[in-house]
């Protein structure tokens, strides 16, 4: 398969079932489950839509709260991206 320039790949994500509540900037809370996991982001399923560009907090049980960036979004599921404190908002 030929790439097209400027593309980046991802690195794997683990596929899981993880029960997580993703915390927005408005105060609000809703119960999410995250069905891939990696070092970089995770992939979320929930009631709530997201937004592209959106900026979260995702509580993670045994990780703690992680800052994310929505970077996609499809009724029912988005894709975040983690956010170190140099990237943060």
């Amino acid at each position: 398969m030929q790439r097209l320039l400027g593309w980046t790949g991802r690195k794997d994500c683990n596929a899981v079932e993880i029960a997580a509540v993703a915390h927005r900037t408005d105060g609000s809370k809703h119960a999410v489950k995250l069905t891939n996991f990696s070092d970089e982001g995770c992939r979320m399923e929930g009631a709530e839509p997201f937004r592209i560009g959106e900026e979260l907090r995702i509580a993670v049980p045994g990780i703690g709260q992680l800052k994310a960036q929505v970077r996609w979004a499809l009724p029912g599921n988005a894709g975040a991206q983690f956010v170190t404190d140099v990237d943060a908002f």
